[in-house]
């Protein structure tokens, strides 16, 4: 096994009530907290420098713990964002349409093993492709948005037939189950099938399914701009709205509008068991090559949760379900000018107060080398130093600063992917490299 192959993961991933205008509000009769203070403060630096727009809602036990929303919905109305402005949040759609797929398999409607042929015959390997390859982005059936066609047309109201027989003329990239690779045709197809199966629209399996059953009032299949849905923006010395793609092209990938209170709604109901059975939620969850059947796993500072992310137009959303601490976080914004990634995971490590452990620069001397597998002698990890920081040296291209966790241990972490943990003994002599449960022995050369 290659291990520094896993390392790659990071490199590889691809792509995905409160006053309104008013800072993270609590009762007038509670004092902010410690963390409230810094998301706040951090989040009025990103809006004073044009770094950010959008809404934030973290959630403890189904109730929420903070809430803010900075920046423009609406910049030629002047109308500020609040929290209960309404997004269109692309991809994180594929979560909804993955739950009501399994909805239709526990009703008898559609198997997980089941060929697409019925469906869509003139599609390449129909025969061989399923409703779980689907599912699991393993189809092979190449991505309609990386196409010319699709952004050339993306504002136009675009038929459903139109929409297959454009994806029926892609050759495939791979043979169906053989690896996973990101499709939002795959997603666009199983909303059509679901149609099929229940002969009903999307967007009213989605309410009946689960909109209304969670309350989830905001929530629905976007058209024509409703009242309060955000417009999405980029910045050249002022913000710029960008046009909107005709939602008709999006269906069960990514045409679902909501609000982050209704996303920290749905992601703890599905993945604390409340929508699905367990043997269905366990099969959403079940990661390979990076993907899970409309989940993404994520790590941060040891903490396993899932979710999912989406962009479209310059909207970007992620939403993250962490079961263990029972936390639910939304972030979904309408126009960015820095790396929305690390805008959540830094909203996140203040929530969580994760306080870095100091190390000396003389301490971390002792990890600095070469390490060699005791498995395999070809396999080699690199550390290097920054004063007090141990570096991964992968690939002799890719540096990686490691956070030290204490007791000679130090963490990769990876955002999309289980981090990676490196514990050496006292001498630095001997290393343990362990992801996923899995441990590899090292030595110092």
């Amino acid at each position: 096994m290659n291990n520094q192959t896993l390392l790659i993961v990071l490199f590889t991933t691809l792509l995905f009530s409160c006053t309104e205008n008013k800072k993270s509000t609590q009762s007038t009769k509670q004092v902010p907290t410690n963390y409230q203070v810094k998301i706040d403060s951090l989040l009025e630096a990103y809006d004073k420098n044009n770094k950010f727009m959008g809404s934030i809602i973290l959630s403890k036990n189904g109730k929420i713990v903070y809430k803010n929303a900075v920046g423009f919905s609406n910049i030629k109305l002047n109308q500020k964002a609040g929290i209960h402005t309404k997004y269109c949040i692309g991809s994180v759609t594929k979560s909804f349409t993955a739950t009501l797929v399994f909805k239709a398999i526990e009703e008898n409607k559609l198997k997980l093993n089941e060929t697409i042929e019925s469906y869509f015959p003139n599609i390449k390997n129909a025969k061989k492709i399923t409703i779980a390859h689907l599912l699991q982005h393993r189809s092979g059936i190449p991505s309609y948005t990386k196409d010319k066609w699709f952004f050339e047309n993306r504002t136009q109201y675009i038929s459903p037939r139109k929409m297959v027989s454009k994806i029926s003329a892609y050759e495939s990239n791979f043979e169906p189950n053989s690896k996973g690779e990101y499709s939002n045709s795959n997603y666009f197809l199983l909303s059509l099938i679901l149609e099929k199966v229940y002969n009903s629209s999307y967007n009213n399996l989605l309410q009946e399914k689960i909109c209304i059953p969670l309350q989830l009032n905001n929530t629905y299949v976007g058209k024509e701009m409703n009242q309060n849905e955000s417009y999405s923006y980029t910045y050249d010395d002022m913000w710029n709205e960008f046009s909107k793609t005709n939602l008709s092209t999006a269906k069960g990938t990514g045409a679902i509008v909501s609000t982050p209170k209704d996303l920290n709604t749905f992601f703890e109901s599905l993945l604390s068991g409340t929508i699905l059975s367990e043997e269905n939620l366990q099969l959403m969850k079940d990661v390979k090559d990076r993907f899970g059947m409309g989940l993404f796993r994520y790590t941060i500072n040891d903490r396993h949760g899932f979710g999912h992310r989406g962009r479209i137009d310059e909207f970007r959303a992620t939403s993250i379900y962490f079961a263990r601490e029972k936390l639910a976080f939304t972030l979904i914004s309408n126009g960015a000018t820095i790396d929305i990634n690390g805008v959540y995971q830094e909203i996140l490590k203040l929530y969580l107060n994760d306080t870095p452990i100091e190390i000396s620069e003389n301490d971390v001397k002792k990890f600095v080398g070469v390490y060699v597998s005791q498995n395999e002698p070809d396999e080699k990890t690199v550390f290097i130093q920054d004063k007090n920081v141990l570096i991964n040296f992968i690939k002799n291209e890719f540096k990686e600063p490691l956070v030290y966790k204490g007791n000679n241990r130090f963490v990769l972490e990876q955002m999309y992917a289980e981090s990676i943990s490196f514990t050496f003994s006292a001498d630095g002599k001997q290393m343990v490299f362990e992801q996923s449960g899995n441990t590899w022995k090292y030595t110092k050369e």
